[in-house]
């Protein structure tokens, strides 16, 4: 949506986005995206002073945009406020790094035993903490080289539906191994697939204040796709924050971009999500259903930036496809980690007060395991109970050829 005065003025100051925001029932002091959004705006268009510290605890989850009844557009006041954001030295050097996983990916991955042994160290961690403010608690993903490939021609048959998949920075650089899975399940399902030469979707970078940077890197994956899609390609993702930043934020950072605001927008009208794109198939009657029962208890929780596309929850209703197979749908809220938000010192603690509710609800569950299609929120919820977590694209893909489900990974 693009941010007016008339978004401005639809606001009724009705607290609908207060009581929808994870942030404003965990912390007592956070004025909420009421005042930091709309109350603020109209202060900001006055040229009167208004930076505060708040703007940063935003999670960027969108969810008082969902609630919103006139679509006032809050996160987009907010993420435009927290650009204009003077931070200090040291949290500003910290988020400078947090806003480039992509330049991180490329450089832990020359040496990766050694960049995850230097990471994984209690040693580490303490001076991470100290001198740049990441939380001690916290651990890295492990990363390893990004051999993610398309396919060789003589795998895939030319009659077949073409795909361009959109890895992100996560299967990238810690995990291409899901990617090479997630190839697999479009291909047992029809699809040929070809892995999109792009840089980060540039959430990371919006979610640290970084706007330039995010719409040069807006730039420079409409650059690397546009002409695939003009062909006639979808693009498909497995990360529903890239998901959520192709389909709508591309076009919002660069609706004033005369020579990118049309691609922008084509490009988000082929977006699709992996389970998407599969729920779109079941519903064709056109899924490959061929799955071996298997005897499976999981728990499903549906990522904040999967609800902001408004696509509904295709992975629990892809997952319950499986002979033998219950799903619980947790319904518990945010997770609370919000990519590099839950790494951060100050707001390490309001991370975990907010993802609480999902975690007494995995514990209630006890489920074998839980599945979720966001990797930050498999982080927090490893980090936030007992259970292990991993992408549903995984158990789908396994379903087909009746492996167990220790082997998975």
């Amino acid at each position: 949506m693009r941010l007016n005065d008339f978004a401005l003025d639809n606001c009724l100051k009705c607290s609908v986005c207060n009581a929808a925001c994870p942030v404003y029932a965990a912390h007592p002091q956070y004025p909420g995206p009421k005042h930091l959004g709309p109350e603020l705006e109209r202060m900001r268009n006055e040229g009167i002073p208004t930076d505060t510290t708040w703007l940063e605890y935003c999670l960027g989850c969108h969810r008082c945009d969902l609630a919103c009844p006139h679509q006032v557009g809050v996160s987009e006041m907010i993420a435009r406020a927290k650009a204009a954001h003077r931070k200090p030295l040291v949290r500003a050097m910290r988020d400078w790094w947090f806003a480039r996983p992509g330049l991180l990916g490329r450089l832990t991955t020359i040496l990766p035993a050694l960049s995850n042994f230097a990471l994984s160290t209690t040693v580490a961690r303490f001076f991470m903490s100290k001198l740049v403010l990441i939380a001690p608690q916290r651990k890295f993903p492990a990363y390893t080289r990004p051999n993610l490939r398309t396919p060789s021609p003589e795998a895939s048959t030319n009659t077949r539906t073409r795909l361009l998949f959109f890895p992100g920075c996560f299967i990238r650089f810690n995990r291409p191994d899901l990617g090479r899975k997630i190839i697999a399940l479009l291909e047992v399902n029809g699809f040929n697939t070809e892995v999109a030469a792009t840089e980060c979707c540039g959430v990371p970078a919006s979610a640290n204040g970084d706007a330039e940077l995010a719409r040069m890197l807006a730039r420079k994956n409409i650059h690397a796709m546009v002409d695939q899609v003009n062909a006639g390609m979808r693009i498909v993702t497995a990360c529903s924050s890239c998901g959520h930043m192709l389909k709508t934020g591309f076009g919002s950072l660069l609706e004033d971009d005369a020579g990118f605001a049309e691609a922008a927008r084509q490009i988000g009208s082929q977006t699709f999500d992996l389970a998407e794109l599969l729920m779109a198939q079941s519903d064709a009657g056109t899924l490959n259903t061929k799955f071996e029962p298997t005897d499976l208890h999981l728990a499903y929780h549906a990522p904040c930036h999967l609800k902001s596309q408004g696509i509904g929850r295709p992975w629990y209703h892809l997952l319950r496809q499986i002979p033998g197979v219950t799903v619980d749908d947790l319904d518990a809220g945010c997770c609370g980690i919000s990519g590099t938000y839950g790494f951060k010192q100050e707001k390490y603690q309001v991370s975990m007060t907010i993802g609480k509710q999902l975690f007494d609800g995995i514990d209630t569950s006890r489920p074998q395991i839980v599945a979720t299609e966001c990797a930050t929120c498999q982080m927090q919820i490893e980090h936030g109970t007992s259970f292990k977590a991993i992408h549903p694209a995984e158990i789908l893909l396994q379903a087909y050829d009746g492996k167990p489900l220790s082997v998975i990974r």
